[in-house]
């Protein structure tokens, strides 16, 4: 089964962002209460999801500002929050560390909408900053799309059944797909390898609803004895059209 988290703002359209969160950050045991910057200011959303299998807990902080209010452990994400604009440098670090595991710049455009992933292994820790752009869905689809967060998983694709065609082109880690449209419905789900066709992964009866956007996470390892880092997908709801 997959684990299936929430991640969703809500927005009136695609560019037209509203002040006020829906508040369901898939953290279980907490909310993001203090946002970076308010709502009123120019500001484009991000949400953070934390994909490296052997990391510690960690602080995120963007310049001077921190993220986050309880320790962001692997596989959770923080809920779309407004962020200034302009050149921004994030800071990941251990929970309640000065220890810093991470520094990057990006360059964040207003009004944007995008979703960060720490990536890879602790020793060759990253960050990549997606824009996500999505077509608005209807009642009767959704769109959907997948990143490929395991470091030790060769080039794979996503299949769902009842569908002639794959749902991503062909991945390497670190890639991300378009949001393309999917009929709701109910679906097996596979992912498979680019060099074998062998399924790598499944979940059966899927449940694919109107009027969402969704991103599946591909994230863990493949080689691994340790339960809690083992390679799974994941299903996270980035946007619900009400």
């Amino acid at each position: 089964m997959i684990k299936s988290f929430i991640s969703s703002p809500r927005f009136k359209s695609k560019w037209s962002l509203v002040a006020t969160l829906i508040g369901l950050p898939i953290l279980v045991s907490g909310c993001l209460n203090n946002f970076d910057t308010p709502p009123t200011q120019p500001a484009a959303y991000i949400s953070i999801y934390q994909g490296s299998p052997d990391a510690p807990a960690m602080d995120i902080f963007a310049n001077q500002n921190r993220v986050n209010n309880q320790p962001l452990n692997f596989a959770e994400v923080l809920a779309y929050s407004p962020f200034y604009v302009g050149e921004r440098s994030f800071r990941f670090s251990s929970f309640n560390s000065t220890t810093t595991l991470l520094q990057k710049d990006f360059t964040i455009e207003q009004d944007a909408i995008y979703s960060m992933f720490v990536l890879d292994k602790v020793a060759d820790l990253d960050a990549i900053l997606i824009e996500d752009e999505w077509t608005l869905p209807s009642a009767d689809s959704a769109q959907v799309r997948m990143v490929h967060l395991s470091p030790d998983t060769g080039e794979v694709f996503l299949q769902f059944s009842n569908l002639s065609t794959p749902v991503t082109n062909n991945m390497n880690f670190g890639d991300d797909s378009n949001f393309t449209m999917v009929k709701k419905n109910t679906y097996n789900v596979q992912v498979k390898s680019v060099a074998t066709g062998d399924v790598l992964l499944s979940a059966n009866d899927v449940q694919i609803n109107g009027n969402r956007v969704y991103t599946f996470v591909l994230r863990g390892l493949a080689e691994t004895t340790n339960q809690t880092q083992k390679m799974d997908l994941q299903l996270i709801t980035n946007y619900v059209n009400f």
